[in-house]
């Protein structure tokens, strides 16, 4: 789930969207950009409803962010059409009961969750796009409803199977150094007023 960034001045609102990366508080008016939140290798800034967020990104693990509420729907009826196939069809969609239980997943999620962002696991989209596959096989029209988003969810396959990360293969003593992350929504740890450089 994205977590808003709490303001690292007056620590009472989050940051909303005030231009090309640039943001500003909702409460205080103080401004700032993309570059005084540093974040790990596994988090990535995010822009929810106007506000920015930090959202947690495993390593393999490829974000989806759909800009329609249609998207959901559209890809969990290419996941139900393929999980509901005959059983000798299923086998070939779906060879391993991991599979399965990775489509079944995911069509629980796109249920609960229709505005996204979905951070997906290489599995996910790997069932994702063989369900793609079975729909546009059997329903053509499918592939031409939304091909830029169709083109999206391949694409973050095609990233998800890529070799992991180099740091993430490198000896811990040998990996750089990497900069804090970005500060939650968390109290000051001090009963004065932090000063940006120390808000981090």
């Amino acid at each position: 789930m994205p977590v808003p960034i709490l303001c690292h001045v007056c620590h009472q609102s989050r940051y909303q969207v005030r231009g090309p990366d640039s943001y500003a508080c909702r409460t205080c008016g103080s401004r700032t950009t993309s570059a005084e939140f540093p974040v790990g290798v596994d988090e990535r800034l995010i822009v929810l409803e106007g506000i920015l967020q930090v959202l947690a990104v495993p390593d393999g693990h490829q974000v989806i962010t759909p800009n329609r509420r249609c998207y959901a729907p559209h890809l969990g009826a290419r996941l139900a059409l393929a999980l509901r196939l005959d059983r000798a069809r299923a086998r070939a969609v779906f060879a391993h009961a991991e599979d399965v239980e990775a489509a079944e997943g995911l069509l629980a999620a796109l249920d609960a969750d229709e505005r996204g962002p979905w951070v997906l696991s290489p599995a996910q989209l790997d069932v994702l796009t063989r369900a793609m596959d079975v729909s546009n096989a059997l329903l053509p029209s499918t592939s031409r409803q939304y091909p830029e988003f169709d083109a999206e969810i391949r694409n973050a396959h095609a990233m998800s199977r890529r070799p992991r990360r180099l740091s993430a293969a490198m000896p811990r003593a040998s990996r750089p150094r990497t900069a804090p992350t970005a500060r939650r929504d968390r109290p000051c740890p001090s009963r004065r007023p932090c000063t940006p450089s120390t808000a981090w």
